[in-house]
């Protein structure tokens, strides 16, 4: 027979499983809880377009500078393309959406921190040398910085 002390603890703990399970932001990207190991750009839109793929392209193009910032991009589109496509099987990315404030029909990007805060918001066109130097500003980019030569450097 359970004690009162052992009735009470199997139904709080009842009710916070209850709680994660229903709860939506729990599941969504980022987890606000500690610091992740990497910073991200996030480009919300409403389909796979001509910003999206400019997007992808000036990624390629800047992708030894974001590497050296920890920096991950991720696109969610509300007509469900995402990329990497890993995305859609760890995240809700519809809450997302809600979570980020994102205007249906728009094009949003979202730098978030290590901390789990958003950064920088901006919309279709991405102004790589701010982000870059939004970052190198972070009080955590400059503990991480041993050097002042970059490994992207010629």
């Amino acid at each position: 027979m359970l004690s009162n002390f052992d009735g009470l603890f199997m139904r709080c703990m009842l009710l916070v499983l209850l709680t994660m399970a229903l709860s939506t932001p729990i599941w969504s990207y980022p987890s606000h809880h500690g610091f992740w190991s990497h910073r991200s750009v996030i480009y919300f839109a409403p389909s796979y377009d001509k910003h999206v793929e400019q997007f992808l392209l000036e990624t390629l193009i800047n992708q030894c500078e974001l590497d050296d910032r920890d920096l991950i991009t991720l696109v969610i589109t509300e007509d469900g393309f995402t990329t990497p496509s890993w995305v859609e099987e760890y995240f809700d990315t519809k809450s997302l959406f809600t979570i980020f404030e994102v205007k249906q029909g728009s094009h949003t990007t979202l730098l978030i921190g290590k901390d789990g805060d958003v950064k920088m918001r901006w919309g279709k066109k991405t102004d790589w040398k701010k982000v870059k130097q939004t970052i190198d500003l972070m009080p955590l980019r400059r503990q991480e910085r041993t050097s002042t030569l970059s490994p992207c450097s010629a």
